[in-house]
């Protein structure tokens, strides 16, 4: 029962906040200056019909605000928005209307999420044992070594790591890993090494200090004095109870990376949900804005969640709440 409460609570937290985000963002966007009309590519036919034929300008400016809905007081439009989200009702773009935008997040989404997850599934895999190397080398010069690579991977923003990337492997050496595209495992390399960079660093960081924390307790020295293997004592218990902090910081990495795919999919031109975005914003497409910061919140909030649930599987003492 606790577990199912706890289900319960968060899946309504989730739904209140993502009714608030769809809410704001979509307010935002329409006090933003400028409309679909005149920022996408119609504008300029339309603003050709504005100054030849008024009249007709205004009707067929009347029908597509009907057609869409624009004409409705804010708050209808902000409630249908609110309410297409949380039953999956995209609906259709402004700039394709012949595709519904649940096909074009078909194709985006995994994408984005492949870059997402392959980042922290390989901050995890270098992080980890990096931390624990510097922990049991502590105060020595690979310790020293190894705090500075984080606090220096930590410092570079990943989209300023893509575009070296870019530059190494595409103008230096090209020819070695492909700088662009989507659909072969060698174009998913550099975009993932540019997300994990910072990842890996923070991983390190957490895992050294809960490492060195979990060395010095009391469990520890009990079970050195008892004769179990100085590697098992490593892994089974310092280790383990030093993942509940690691798992911690997953959490707010995950969110920071997600948002990052949206840069770095721009750098390598590939066609995931940042991709969306980046046309979206710009041509004022508010049915494919909204959509696209709704996966972002569902993809991160749904990963909060994860994380939660990890905590009780690392440490059967935590309570879930």
């Amino acid at each position: 029962m606790g577990l199912v409460k706890f289900l319960a609570k968060r899946i309504v937290a989730i739904v209140v906040t993502i009714s608030l985000v769809v809410g704001v963002g979509y307010v935002l966007i329409y006090i933003s200056p400028g409309t679909f009309y005149s920022a996408a590519n119609m504008g300029q036919g339309l603003s050709q019909l504005q100054v030849s034929d008024p009249a007709l300008y205004n009707q067929y400016l009347n029908s597509l605000n009907s057609r869409y809905g624009l004409n409705q007081p804010l708050i209808e439009q902000v409630g249908k928005y609110v309410w297409h989200s949380l039953t999956f009702n995209f609906g259709t773009s402004f700039e394709n209307p012949s595709i519904p935008i649940i096909h074009q997040l078909a194709q985006a989404v995994p994408i984005s999420s492949i870059l997402a997850f392959g980042a922290i599934a390989l901050a995890v895999v270098l992080g980890v044992p990096l931390g624990v190397l510097a922990a049991l080398k502590r105060n020595t010069w690979l310790d020293s070594a190894l705090t500075t690579l984080s606090m220096v991977g930590q410092a570079i923003p990943s989209f300023v790591l893509a575009v070296l990337l870019v530059l190494f492997f595409g103008v230096w050496f090209p020819g070695i890993l492909p700088v662009n595209g989507w659909g072969t495992v060698g174009e998913a390399v550099l975009p993932i090494v540019a997300l994990s960079a910072g990842n890996v660093a923070a991983v390190t960081r957490y895992t050294r200090g809960s490492m060195v924390e979990a060395l010095r307790q009391d469990y520890v020295r009990t079970a050195e004095a008892k004769g179990v293997p100085w590697r098992r004592v490593v892994l089974r218990h310092a280790l383990r109870n030093s993942l509940v902090a690691v798992v911690t910081v997953i959490g707010p990495t995950f969110a920071f990376t997600i948002i990052s795919t949206l840069w770095v999919e721009q750098i390598f031109t590939i066609p995931g949900l940042g991709t969306l975005l980046a046309q979206a914003f710009p041509n004022k497409d508010v049915p494919m804005a909204i959509t696209s910061i709704y996966v972002l919140c569902l993809l991160v909030m749904g990963m909060n969640l994860l994380v939660d649930l990890l905590y009780r599987v690392l440490d059967p003492r935590v309570k879930l709440q």
